[in-house]
């Protein structure tokens, strides 16, 4: 196989992250489909909201095939593309095919889109370490990952729990004033689950929202910790940044004054060196509050300030011992 590597394959960084969003969203949705069509038994209960579910996941699966034609035509390997997209073509059995005798289990197999929607997450937080992602771009992916996963967990759970309320109501050890029911109240427990504070006002009591719930919760340890860990991490580069600046800021400050007091620069000399120090600065600092620095690039830095100090010294040495020998040909104001 090629060194670029296709963009089916699961660790790939795709260069289009809003395709993954998107891809990630759809998959939820389709999946969301099946379950709730088998939750609630529409084609025997309700036909036209059936219809409608019919007609909705007609053209997500459009779209799926769409992506999957797409790819499997760029691809230079197709024997390679089968090997890790045999799965997701299976996951797009659709529902209107549940109605046919014999073959309403099938829906089950929309539960394969799981599969490349976890490669997605992998590939949006670089997990493969396909490309440079920056700091900020991976917070933006974990936070869009974690707010669909609460979203869809939500409203699985939702429907697990409205369809089980009758059956806890008869049993008097089922507490009902835990069930999630309504949109909202599923939203917050999403969020109490996932990052794993759990307040108990809310406790899922159907087979199926507990599933759920477990789901949320590994997930969350990962996924939300790995949000926090992040966010940590850009708080710290950037002062790490910060310190790596003023620290070299103070030195060459330090090294002018050195020069002024033995009496290789002028006072004129001095004033001019510094000021010129001083504009230096506040460029930096401005380059800095507008562009977060990639952290390649930061770990670099902190390198160079750890190992090499000595030869930075010498180097504004050199700087300053520059300008008290140029200095004497500018005219003094």
């Amino acid at each position: 196989m090629s060194e670029k590597r296709a963009w089916y394959l699961p660790l790939t960084k795709s260069l289009f992250n809003t395709q993954e969003v998107v891809f990630l969203s759809t998959s939820l949705l389709a999946i969301g489909i099946i379950v709730y069509d088998s939750i609630n038994d529409l084609r025997n209960t309700n036909s036209n909201e059936w219809t409608i579910l019919v007609i909705i996941d007609i053209i997500l699966l459009a779209y799926f095939v769409t992506i999957f034609a797409n790819s499997h035509s760029k691809s230079d390997n197709r024997t390679e593309w089968w090997k890790w997209n045999a799965v997701h073509v299976l996951a797009l059995f659709p529902l209107l095919g549940t109605a046919i005798p014999g073959l309403g289990w099938a829906g089950v197999l929309r539960f394969l889109l799981l599969v490349p929607a976890i490669q997605a997450i992998f590939r949006m937080i670089n997990i493969g370490g396909g490309g440079e992602v920056s700091v900020k771009q991976r917070i933006t992916h974990l936070f869009i990952i974690v707010s669909l996963l609460i979203l869809a967990g939500a409203v699985l759970t939702m429907m697990f729990e409205v369809q089980y309320e009758d059956q806890c109501i008869a049993d008097i050890a089922c507490d009902e004033s835990q069930l999630v029911l309504n949109l909202e109240d599923a939203i917050w427990w999403g969020i109490e689950t996932t990052t794993t504070v759990g307040y108990g006002e809310f406790a899922p009591k159907s087979i199926g929202a507990r599933v759920v719930a477990s789901i949320l919760l590994f997930v969350g340890i990962g996924v939300v910790g790995a949000l926090a860990a992040t966010l940590s991490e850009l708080f710290f580069t950037n002062q790490m940044w910060r310190n790596s600046q003023r620290d070299e800021f103070l030195t060459r400050l330090h090294l002018l004054t050195e020069l002024h007091d033995r009496g290789d620069l002028s006072d004129s000399q001095f004033v001019k060196a510094k000021k010129r120090l001083i504009e230096s600065r506040e460029d930096d600092e401005r380059v800095i509050s507008e562009l977060q620095p990639p952290q390649h690039k930061i770990s670099e830095q902190k390198s160079t300030d750890i190992s090499d100090r000595q030869q930075r010294l010498d180097e504004a040495k050199q700087f300053f011992s520059e300008i008290a020998e140029n200095g004497d040909s500018e005219p003094d104001e």
